[in-house]
C-alpha cells in the first residue's frame, strides 16, 4: 500500500501520519509500515529540502525541478524499496503537492503546459499512490494554526490568495483521479480527523480492518 497525505500548509499533515503510522503498525505490524515525508525524506535530502524551503530559488520552474529531482531520489532510495518489500508506506506530500503548488496555483501557466506536468511522473515512471487523503482546510484557519505554531518556511509566508489557489489546484488534481483521492475535512479536531482518515482507509484497504489484522488475514 502506498499512502499520501496532502493539502495546504496549516492542514494537519505531520500529526495525522504521525498518529496513522502508529495505527497501521498495530494492524500490520512494526516492521510493515515505512513513514516518510517530501522533499528530503531520503539520506542526503536535507540539502535539498533546505534549498527549497528557505526560499533561494527565485522562480517556480526552479521549486518545480528542485522537488522532482528530490522526489526521484525519494522514490528510488526509499519508498520503491518499501513497497518492494511489501512495507505500507505513508508519505507526507507527494506529486500532487508539486503540481498544486508550483503549477496550478500560478494563473499565468498555460493549460498545455499544466497538462504537460501532470502526466510527468507518468512519463518519468514514479510510483502511483493506491490512495491520496486531502485533508481539506480554509486558508484562514490553516494561517492561524501557522501561527500558532510559531515556525514557518518560505511558502508558510507566501501573502494574498496563494493558498486559496493552491486549494482549488488540489480540487483540480482530485477530478483527474477521483477514485484514488479520498478527502477529510481538516477543519475538525484532531481526533475526528483521525477518525475519519482511520474510517476511510479501512473502507478501501481491508487489511487495515481490525477484524483483519487480529485474525492474521
Amino acid at each position: 500500500m502506498f499512502i499520501v497525505l496532502e493539502g495546504i500548509d496549516g492542514c494537519g499533515k505531520t500529526t495525522q501520519i504521525r498518529r496513522l503510522s502508529e495505527w497501521v503498525e498495530e494492524r500490520l505490524g512494526p516492521d510493515c509500515v515505512v513513514a516518510t515525508c517530501e522533499p528530503g525524506g531520503w539520506q542526503g535530502g536535507g540539502c535539498l529540502r533546505e534549498l527549497i524551503l528557505d526560499g533561494r530559488l527565485s522562480t517556480k520552474w526552479g521549486e518545480f525541478f528542485a522537488f522532482m529531482a528530490d522526489r526521484c531520489e525519494h522514490v528510488a532510495r526509499v519508498i520503491t524499496p518499501a513497497l518492494q518489500r511489501g512495507q505500507c508506506v505513508l508519505c507526507d506530500r507527494y506529486s500532487a503537492s508539486t503540481l498544486a503548488y508550483q503549477i496550478f496555483s500560478d494563473p499565468e501557466v498555460k493549460e498545455r503546459t499544466a497538462e504537460y506536468m501532470a502526466a510527468l511522473s507518468d512519463i518519468i515512471g514514479l510510483p502511483k499512490p493506491d490512495c491520496v487523503c486531502l485533508l481539506d482546510i480554509g486558508p484562514g484557519m490553516a494561517s492561524a494554526r501557522l501561527v500558532s505554531r510559531g515556525k514557518s518556511d518560505s511558502f508558510d509566508s507566501r501573502r494574498g490568495n496563494f493558498f486559496s489557489r493552491v486549494r482549488s489546484g488540489y480540487e483540480r488534481i482530485m477530478g483527474m483521479s477521483p477514485d484514488t483521492w479520498m478527502k477529510i475535512d481538516a477543519s475538525q479536531d484532531e481526533n475526528a480527523v483521525f477518525g475519519d482518515l482511520t474510517a476511510g482507509l479501512e473502507l478501501r484497504f481491508p487489511q487495515l480492518r481490525e477484524g483483519h489484522a487480529r485474525d492474521g488475514r
